[in-house]
């Protein structure tokens, strides 16, 4: 019996330095230290670029030791683009790039010539044969389902297979998802007498690929894996188990081949079920318990670009990589930057984070913006940016990039330069299928996998499932019958009718100038000094106008004139202006020719993590009611 251990260890741009620190301590270093213990133990592993990076600056101690490891011919090194991103979501030659700098970043630190690359979330189409080809790879690993949803079977996969596209060759590893639930959840002697079942001859093979953060980092497993010795003695029964052989795959890849494989779009199972809305995800589930597991390969659940669909937000973030990617400048610090910003872990959501946290986002954009920053684009133009099938209205300087949806005549995107910041960086309430499984009370629960394990962080988040009844933007505008309360607001109810604009004028000479024209006219443009005063003027009649402002902005300390917090309800009557103030943020000041009320409340997803269940702060939401039409400057 061959066994493959392939660990894949990752941490996305902009996550907090602590978070980095403890899985380093908790995980990727004791893992490592144990594993190099064991000298007949050979193993691969992935670290990402930005992971690699963070180490290197702040614990070279684990390059020496994997180095080492290396030297010694116990480790086996995999490549991936650098940035860690879904690779079908990039330009392809943005892909090709990222992995070939990758490649030559391991040679030149560890002397370690590539032949494999993890597969980001083994998201896979057939057309990435090319891209891994043009970029020097030789393999790659996918899970078993991959294989099964093309029609083999568990028998079948007892070595790699070849795929191709117009005859180039490219040769897959199916991962073991037995294997990805035992190890280390369960005693390891499940594990050994899993390994025992199968065909034992001199090509059989079963491959562990996953992620080094279960080997501690998880909830309960530093203690499990490490104090309760769980790792080392799972490897020293491996190393007393003689007709055990632990293997590269790259040796493995020098051998014939299973056979020719072709393999449908798809990712890991559980993938499937994540993209999914949360109506098609229960019926996904109610249909699973009904079937027999053998035919399990017959549903392939979700599309992953479908996330696309699922989240505007995350579809908004892509399509704003895109755009930098066409516009960067031909330099490796522009490039390093668009290619953190294309880190695949703040574009969906499945059982952790992801877009649900606020600051995967936030770096997302900082990480565009650097890219832009050696030579940003100057323009005015009329495209459909975020591919829905209608135009938007693209504006762009040295200080802003506006993306405007003409039919309400409101921002989806303000992106602020000099801040480095998406002002509109909020995330939409909408119903999660795991929101059904929300406990009444906070509970605890034992060291299981994450997969199969869920509790609530904090108590009555029931209350804070309140779901967006229309897509979120900045400056949309609404006819209303009266002023709702602060609670009406937040429940989305007593807004009377969103306008809707029929046509609109540019200024010529790309200068920020938009007129729009309806039952009222509305005209955007940029003025000041500094070129920062967005003025909004109305022009018509209308017996009460509400303009609702949504806002992403997550600094500490945020507040509405330095006094009345924005993560709480609040109205205020009777303004003129306000200021929207936050530690190290220059404020946001909003300022009217004619009185207002000023109705706000903090937007609050909940959401999964490792952890559990929780509440996400993921921005603010603000209503100001006029009487009369106005005239407003804000102050960006």
């Amino acid at each position: 019996m061959k066994f493959a251990i392939y660990i894949h260890n990752h941490q996305p741009a902009g996550n907090f330095g602590e978070i980095f620190e403890y899985a380093y301590e908790h995980a990727y270093l004791p893992l490592l230290k144990v594993l190099t213990e064991h000298r007949n133990i050979k193993f691969g592993i992935h670290n990402s670029g930005t992971l690699l990076e963070w180490i290197f600056e702040n614990h070279p101690e684990f390059f020496e030791l994997l180095k080492e490891s290396v030297r010694v011919g116990q480790a086996e090194i995999l490549s991936s683009a650098f940035g860690e991103p879904i690779l079908s979501f990039i330009p392809k030659k943005d892909a090709v790039e990222q992995i070939k700098y990758f490649n030559d970043y391991i040679y030149q630190h560890f002397d370690f010539e590539v032949k494999g690359l993890w597969l980001t979330e083994r998201i896979w189409e057939p057309g990435l044969i090319p891209i891994l080809l043009n970029a020097g790879i030789e393999y790659t690993l996918l899970d078993d389902t991959h294989f099964k949803y093309a029609g083999l079977d568990e028998k079948d996969l007892w070595s790699y297979y070849v795929t191709e596209e117009e005859g180039r060759v490219l040769k897959v590893f199916p991962i073991s998802m037995k294997l990805r639930y035992l190890i280390p959840f369960h005693p390891f002697t499940e594990t050994i007498d899993f390994l025992k079942e199968q065909d034992h001859n001199d090509y059989c093979l079963r491959t562990l690929g996953d992620d080094g953060e279960k080997f501690g980092a998880w909830p309960g497993t530093y203690d499990w894996v490490y104090n309760k010795r769980w790792l080392n003695d799972f490897l020293d029964r491996l190393e007393k188990e003689s007709w055990i052989q632990t293997v590269f795959l790259k040796d493995i890849a020098q051998k014939k081949p299973a056979g020719r494989i072709y393999l449908p779009t798809s990712s890991y199972e559980e993938m499937g079920e994540w993209v999914m809305s949360a109506e098609r995800g229960k019926e996904y589930d109610e249909l699973k318990r009904t079937i027999d597991k053998k035919y399990y390969y017959l549903i392939h659940g979700g599309y992953f670009k479908n996330f696309l669909k699922k989240y505007p937000e995350a579809n908004l973030m892509q399509k704003r990589m895109l755009y930098t990617s066409r516009n960067v400048a031909d330099n490796l610090d522009a490039k390093l930057s668009l290619w953190k910003g294309q880190c695949s872990c703040a574009y969906w959501h499945g059982i952790f984070g992801g877009l649900y946290l606020p600051h995967l986002r936030t770096a997302i954009y900082k990480n565009l913006l650097e890219a832009e920053q050696h030579n940003p684009p100057k323009m005015l133009e009329v495209y459909d940016f975020d591919a829905d099938g209608e135009s938007e209205i693209i504006y762009s300087d040295r200080k802003f990039f506006f993306v405007i949806k003409p039919k309400t005549a409101s921002f989806i995107e303000i992106d602020d330069r000099k801040r480095k910041l998406n002002l509109l960086n909020y995330l939409g309430r909408r119903l999660e299928k795991y929101h059904y499984r929300i406990p009444k009370k906070a509970d605890e629960q034992g060291v299981r996998s994450i997969h199969e394990s869920m509790r609530s962080k904090e108590d009555n988040l029931r209350e804070y499932l309140v779901y967006d009844q229309y897509t979120r933007a900045f400056c949309l505008d609404r006819v209303m019958n009266q002023v709702p309360t602060s609670e009406e607001f937040y429940q989305g109810v007593n807004l009377g009718k969103i306008i809707k604009y029929t046509d609109y004028a540019l200024a010529k000479d790309n200068e920020f100038q938009v007129t729009f024209h309806g039952e009222i006219n509305k005209t955007l443009e940029l003025s000041g000094e500094n070129h920062r005063n967005l003025n909004i003027t109305y022009e018509g009649n209308a017996v009460l106008l509400g303009i609702e402002f949504s806002l992403g902005i997550f600094q500490n300390k945020l507040s509405l004139n330095g006094e009345h917090t924005l993560r709480q309800k609040q109205t205020l009557a009777e303004l003129t202006q306000f200021t929207i103030e936050a530690e190290n943020f220059s404020p946001v000041v909003f300022k009217a020719n004619q009185p207002f009320t000023l109705i706000a409340y903090p937007i609050e997803t909940v959401s999964s993590s490792e952890a559990g269940f929780e509440k996400n702060f993921q921005g603010f939401d603000l209503l100001l009611v006029f009487k009369k039409l106005p005239a407003l400057t804000i102050t960006l």
